[in-house]
């Protein structure tokens, strides 16, 4: 499995996507921090209803570098393809960030600005909540949360400490 800031700096998770395994992207580095961001941004309705907006850029290189310095598995290609598969689903994404991860994510409207240069390309995403908001998770419940027909017996999460994915 990918590792948030070893070898991504995000993690996308469907279960229509990759075989349900999460998938790691590197996101550009921001000018006004120090490393990479993901931007959140909260919108509360007449409803008393939280509606989020995550921005992020991504980066698709053929020598990309990760957050550790090492050489990143994937090309650019393979990487705009799976990141391709992931927008274009309508609901039920997953993204894992440092700060944990949301639920109930997915593309609505403008999802993607793309900029293709001749060594890479970044990709600036806009994804919302499609259900209803929930703060992000520890991204260590969530990914030991996944459902097993048959739970063993030193299986420590129980209804109030695991997720459904």
């Amino acid at each position: 499995m990918p590792t948030i800031g070893t070898d991504c700096d995000v993690l996308l998770v469907h279960p229509d996507v990759n075989d349900g395994n999460p998938y790691g992207f590197v996101l550009a580095p921001d000018a006004s921090n120090n490393g990479s961001s993901v931007s959140v941004q909260r919108e509360l309705d007449n409803d008393d209803e939280i509606q989020i907006y995550i921005f992020f850029t991504i980066v698709l290189a053929d020598e990309l570098r990760n957050p550790d310095g090492s050489m990143h598995a994937e090309n650019r290609q393979s990487m705009y393809t799976m990141l391709l598969e992931y927008l274009a689903q309508s609901e039920g994404l997953s993204i894992g960030t440092f700060m944990g991860t949301w639920l109930g994510i997915g593309p609505l409207g403008h999802s993607a600005t793309e900029l293709h240069l001749i060594d890479g390309s970044y990709i600036s995403c806009k994804l919302t909540n499609i259900s209803t908001y929930h703060p992000p998770i520890d991204s260590e419940t969530f990914f030991g949360s996944e459902w097993q027909a048959d739970t063993p017996a030193d299986d420590v999460l129980t209804w109030d400490t695991s997720v459904w994915r």
